[in-house]
């Protein structure tokens, strides 16, 4: 049986110190690029994936630990984002910005919007800061009236460079979701409620594949299925973010319908992407029939919370046996002696040294230290 303890040992003893040491106190944020040998590029830019995830772990972490530091962390890093990345001309987040908060990439992506509403309401939701509330409303109203269509939700920009032609993504509606859960539950709005059902909706309308029990990945402008990929990753994540985004709308309809669609999603992705029951991890995904054989650090954080999740609903031993197996795996390969995980590990169980191979641009604290604070609430 997991062990809860060990999570948060693990939560407080070695991810929290390693992000506490990134915070760029010259210039505001957390530094954009750690390498896999813990080397710190200071004058990396800052991105505002990597700096929203941020904002959202320290206000998470503060809501279930009550530490102070951690809220003055979140603190100043609502600051920073609000100052330097949001636009205040035409609204939402900049792609990123340099170290020093000069806009480097000033598109817009429906994905970084997500969030920093994710993370912003987040903040909100400790601070009860006005300001975070008055952001947060700003973001909604701008994904609602300007990235949403008939269809569904636009990407702006191809961040992704497949090599198939596609305008919606699944990525993208999840973490939109995701990021309206969190919005909805700060304000309780009628507006917020209405947009979360519809971009549930989208996905059990959409993009649920019933014949090959998955989430497709890809979209054309009509949302129609666009290419041949299972994401191992994506489709476990789904497997629990979505129900519990079902949990806080209370919609029993909804619920009913999308709960057995999620199990099943869930189920393929043991079936074909866990490797030796996860003792040796778990794929990342497989393109036209071709498995992508990388293990990345957060497939098994979401895989080690969809199982709990699992096991929680319906009390499947096999499903916590399972969890226990990527855990073992994940402190054999992933830990690095620096506290953080390394961001993927190949077939032998060895890390793949990168230059953001402990933080960068994607690689941040939020699969992670997501996994560890699932854990304190779910496990006994």
């Amino acid at each position: 049986m997991l062990n809860k303890s060990e999570f948060q040992n693990h939560l407080t003893n070695d991810l929290l110190p390693f992000w506490n040491n990134l915070y760029d106190t010259q210039y505001g944020g957390f530094y954009g690029s750690v390498d896999s040998d813990n080397k710190i590029s200071k004058k990396a830019p800052k991105a505002a994936v990597l700096q929203t995830r941020i904002l959202w772990y320290y206000s998470s972490c503060y809501k279930i630990l009550k530490d102070e530091k951690l809220f003055d962390f979140a603190r100043l890093q609502f600051e920073f984002i609000k100052k330097y990345m949001l636009d205040p001309a035409d609204g939402g987040i900049y792609w990123s910005v340099e170290y020093d908060g000069k806009i480097d990439d000033n598109q817009k992506h429906t994905y970084a919007l997500a969030f920093a509403l994710y993370s912003i309401s987040a903040y909100y939701s400790i601070s009860k800061h006005e300001p975070a509330l008055n952001a947060a409303n700003k973001i909604f109203d701008l994904i609602e009236n300007k990235f949403r269509d008939e269809y569904g939700y636009l990407e702006l920009y191809n961040f992704d460079r497949r090599d198939f032609k596609y305008t919606r993504t699944m990525n993208t509606l999840l973490h939109i979701i995701e990021a309206y859960t969190e919005y909805y539950q700060a304000v309780k709005s009628e507006e917020a409620r209405n947009a979360l059902e519809y971009s549930i909706n989208l996905v059990i309308d959409k993009a649920y594949n019933d014949k090959l029990c998955r989430l497709e990945c890809y979209f054309d402008k009509f949302m129609n299925p666009v290419g041949d990929m299972l994401s191992y990753g994506h489709d476990i994540e789904i497997s629990w973010l979505i129900y519990r985004a079902c949990e806080v709308l209370g919609n029993a309809y909804i619920t009913n319908n999308l709960s057995p669609k999620l199990e099943k999603v869930a189920q393929n992705v043991i079936s074909k992407g866990f490797v030796d029951e996860g003792r040796n991890g778990v794929y990342y995904d497989c393109t036209d029939g071709i498995e992508n054989k990388a293990r990345s650090w957060w497939v098994m954080a979401e895989a080690i919370v969809a199982l709990v999740h699992q096991y929680n609903l319906y009390g499947n031993n096999k499903s916590m046996i399972l969890a226990e197996n990527l855990w073992n795996y994940v402190k054999n390969y992933f830990i690095s002696p620096y506290g953080e995980w390394y961001v993927y590990v190949n077939e032998n169980g060895e890390a793949v040294k990168n230059s953001g191979g402990l933080c960068g641009a994607w690689k941040c604290p939020y699969h992670n230290g997501r996994l560890c604070l699932e854990m304190i609430n779910m496990l006994p």
